[in-house]
This record gives structure tokens, C-alpha cells and sequence, in this order.
């Protein structure tokens, strides 16, 4: 049954961080203006889909383009089940 999805595109996240600018700072926005993150250097990306989270990732460069590899899967949990298997 779920080999009829296997071919099925779905939406894959990779978030580099977030911040938050003044509606000012938006309008200044220009052309090589840099925006800091939160994310601190060197410290793995998650890869996410349908707002769960899948892998942690680095970002690679391949053939000029920006990639990202993984470097472990998130853990497996019951889907729609608590520790004791209910919710």
C-alpha cells in the first residue's frame, strides 16, 4: 500500500535560523546587506518535514551548489502515541 506514495513529492526543510528585524530594518534592506542568525557556527542544521524533525545535516558545497549532508537520523517514535503508547 505505501509503495503507491514512494514517488510522492514532499515538502524538505532545512532551517538556518532565525532573527527578527524591525519593520524599519526591513525597508533598509539592500543588495549585500548580511543578516545574522541565531544559529551558532558549526553546529549541525535539522532537516525537517511536515514539522518533524528527520536528520541533522551539515551544509556542503556541490559542484556550486549549496547542499547539505546528512550526519544522523532522528530518532523513530509512534506516530500519535505518548511514552505509554496512548495518548
Amino acid at each position: 500500500m505505501l509503495q503507491r506514495f514512494g514517488a510522492l513529492p514532499f515538502p524538505i526543510e532545512v532551517e538556518i535560523g532565525n532573527l527578527t528585524l524591525s519593520i524599519g530594518e526591513i525597508f533598509e534592506l539592500s543588495e549585500g546587506t548580511i543578516l545574522a542568525t541565531d544559529h551558532p557556527s558549526g553546529v549541525p542544521f535539522t532537516l525537517s518535514a511536515g514539522g518533524a524533525e528527520l536528520a541533522s545535516v551539515e551544509v556542503v558545497v556541490v559542484q556550486n551548489s549549496l547542499s547539505v549532508r546528512v550526519q544522523s537520523m532522528s530518532q523513530k517514535s509512534k506516530t500519535g502515541a505518548g511514552t505509554n503508547g496512548i495518548n
